[in-house]
């Protein structure tokens, strides 16, 4: 019997209830020595290495990977699961189990994976291609709870899955134990890159958990849990710590530092830990650069971020339809001082959703020119009394700034801006009544697959349907993606990207504003660090690290 979304709700609320009654109040690292150091400081190999992270947000403590996308619960589930794929600081795609990048056929209809060989699960099972096409069925399944089911539209079976015709995907095969088949109906060249790093779980362990309470299921709740990453959840304390231990089955080996502790705290408290040795690594705000680099012991890394900060204008709204609104909005606004005031010169200015090769270099680059804003306006006849109002989620200092630094220039040119500060859940409404102006936000990652692109931009693509938030519409542009993602023939598919990105820069259906780069500060007794971009996913090496006291 299926059980209603909002029962299904409230048993996952009772199975953390669960987790989190029997975690411990106390902090253990407080009242014991993990560091590895003996009396004098050295480092002693009779004792484990603990080190200690920041969390940038409390997770929801569900470690489902068909849940939907949760930053902190992210962080989490890349160090206890694996992936087929993962994505390097270059944000270049590289195997993790799979032994290579996947060939795809010259028509462009069949993704074939191989696995590495000899493979366990961390309770010693053996991984075989079968926990690949079990995991990628719960996927593209909606009654799982997946909210990446549209993902598999160009999959064979794929839609009759999504519309609860049929029980699995038939294009998801698995030939023998180390490959992995996915048939297509239609080439989908980004499938790769935007389904290649989900994270498999076990299929000896849920292969009897009803479909429909799979959002419920015990095990994404309980420890320890079964995964194929470099470690093994333990518990969660609420608000205090996530607290892991090391895979000795791990893919790569034995993994050198034992226990990880995940902590959430406000990025003042994590800097002013790292100052006193209570943090390892923590993820710093811009401002706090100057005052982390004064630090002794401890070393700073930075790595370009895959998505921006930007604002969407609700088309849906007739005063907001007109691009030369927008474009003179892009030349009131002098964001090289935004970025410089707000992130101490730690970002990029931005002008169009696409990154690295997808990304013309004739594109118009908006600099700031408020005589042209205000000829634009002047052109389309803008009433200077229409008040255009902007809501956010205040709390974060470079985005706080962005705010107060739109509404001063926008006013000066001729554009009414008001400011609307607002909780998340005010947000989510506006959102789904479509209310808003304009709204202020962030993130994503185009930098991989510029496919992923078209989920905010697409007339198919309109909130709630999807991420595009501006209701922008223009069929040129989605033949031009569609087209794209069907062209096996890397050359011409990026060609097509940039013609594009040529029609989004041009309409600007977002203020685009800046690409933060993501700021890394660590105690020199940490060794392999390789900082990266994208700040949900600091551990992508920590195989490779050591903890030297």
């Amino acid at each position: 019997m299926r059980r209603s979304r909002a029962q299904r709700a409230a048993l996952i609320s009772a199975g953390m209830a669960m987790v989190l009654a029997v975690a411990a109040c106390s902090d253990p690292t407080q009242n014991e020595d993990t560091s590895g150091s003996g009396d004098d400081g050295a480092s002693s190999g009779s004792e484990d290495t603990t080190l200690n992270a920041y969390l940038y947000q409390p997770p929801a403590a569900n470690w489902s990977p068909m849940a939907p996308a949760s930053g902190p619960d992210g962080v989490v589930m890349n160090l206890i699961y694996d992936s087929l794929l993962g994505v390097d600081p270059d944000y270049k795609l590289y195997p993790r189990l799979a032994a290579d990048l996947p060939e795809i056929s010259e028509d462009g209809l069949t993704i074939t994976y191989t696995l590495q060989e000899g493979l366990t699960w961390s309770d010693g099972e053996p991984f075989t291609a079968e926990d690949v096409v079990f995991t990628y069925n719960l996927m593209a399944d909606p009654d799982t709870g997946s909210t990446a089911s549209g993902r598999f539209a160009d999959v064979v079976g794929g839609p009759e899955v999504a519309a609860g015709t049929a029980d699995t995907v038939t294009g998801f095969t698995a030939p023998d134990d180390t490959t992995f088949q996915i048939q297509l109906s239609k080439p989908n060249i980004g499938l790769v890159g935007l389904t290649g790093n989900i994270w498999i779980v076990p299929q000896h362990v849920l292969a009897d958990v009803p479909v429909d309470e799979m959002d419920t299921a015990e095990f994404f709740t309980q420890s320890p849990n079964v995964g194929m990453g470099p470690y093994i959840f333990q518990e969660y304390a609420t608000d205090q710590y996530v607290h892991l231990v090391k895979n000795p089955s791990f893919r790569e080996g034995e993994v050198d530092i034992d226990e990880i502790y995940l902590r959430p705290v406000t990025s003042d408290v994590a800097t002013a830990q790292l100052g006193t040795g209570e943090m390892d690594l923590v993820q710093i705000a811009a401002p706090d650069l100057e005052t982390v680099e004064a630090m002794d012991g401890i070393e700073v890394g930075s790595g370009p971020g895959a998505g921006y900060i930007r604002t969407s204008v609700n088309e849906l709204k007739p005063y907001l339809q007109d691009p030369r609104l927008r474009q003179a909005m892009l030349y009131a606004v002098d964001r090289q001082q935004l970025i410089d005031e707000a992130l101490g010169g730690n970002a990029t200015p931005v002008n169009a959703s696409f990154m690295n090769d997808a990304m013309p270099d004739d594109l118009e680059t908006y600099d700031y020119d408020p005589d042209k804003a205000r000829e634009l306006l002047a052109e389309m006849n803008w009433d200077p009394n229409q008040v255009v109002q902007l809501s956010w989620i205040a709390g974060q200092r470079d985005r706080d700034t962005a705010a107060t630094i739109l509404e001063s220039q926008l006013n000066e040119v001729g554009i009414k801006l008001e400011l609307n500060q607002v909780q998340p859940g005010q947000l989510t409404d506006m959102m789904n009544n479509q209310s808003y102006d304009m709204t202020l936000y962030g993130g994503g990652n185009y930098a991989t697959e510029p496919f992923a692109v078209f989920a905010i931009n697409a007339c198919s693509t309109h909130f709630p349907a999807g991420g595009n938030l501006s209701y922008w519409c223009n069929e040129e542009f989605d033949q031009l993606m569609l087209e794209a993602n069907a062209t096996v023939d890397e050359a011409a598919r990026y060609d097509l990207y940039q013609q594009a990105a040529r029609i989004e820069n041009a309409e600007v259906p977002m203020i685009y504003l800046y690409n933060p780069d993501t700021i890394w500060a660590h105690t020199d007794a940490l060794k392999g660090f390789v900082p990266n971009g994208d700040f949900t996913n600091p551990f992508w090496n920590v195989q490779e690290w050591t903890l030297e006291r």
